[in-house]
């Protein structure tokens, strides 16, 4: 009888962890986070954003404030992606967003102008750690969303 419940109890464990959820749980995520560039309208720019995860109705999203009361920055939690790389991944149609740790995103996007078939790379880190945003570099930030990118 012992050995039927220990099996029981490994079944439930295994079906637990291929069911993980990688959306990050709103009372850890959500809070002000410094940025490795300055980010916003020219004259306006900040280190520091708002992050926060929540789920309006059916869809997991994320959002990004510049300041309090300013319109954010929508991105969609891809489920699909996450639970292929083992980590939250978040998407607009330009930008898309890593986890780096449980506090730090990275988040990779191109800047082209109208009509151009080609732009610029542009690679943002976020942490509420200042130690980590000092630490990180743009090629670190870059070669880390580069090892999932081909995922898309």
């Amino acid at each position: 009888m012992k050995l039927k419940g220990l099996l029981l109890v490994l079944l439930v464990s295994a079906l637990h962890v291929n069911a993980q959820d990688f959306f990050p749980k709103s009372d850890d995520f959500n809070g002000t986070y410094y940025s490795l560039n300055k980010i916003g309208s020219p004259g306006q720019e900040v280190k520091e954003v708002i992050l926060e995860v929540g789920e309006p109705g059916t869809t997991k999203m994320m959002t990004l404030t510049i300041t309090k009361g300013s319109m954010p920055a929508y991105f969609v939690f891809d489920e699909a992606i996450a639970n292929k790389i083992k980590k939250a991944v978040f998407r607009n149609r330009m930008s898309m967003i890593f986890m780096y740790d449980e506090n730090s995103l990275v988040m990779v996007r191109e800047k082209k102008e109208r009509h151009e078939a080609e732009g610029e790379t542009v690679v943002d880190f976020f942490s509420k750690d200042t130690s980590k945003t000092s630490t990180m570099t743009r090629e670190k930030a870059l070669e880390y969303a580069m090892q999932y990118v081909g995922e898309f």
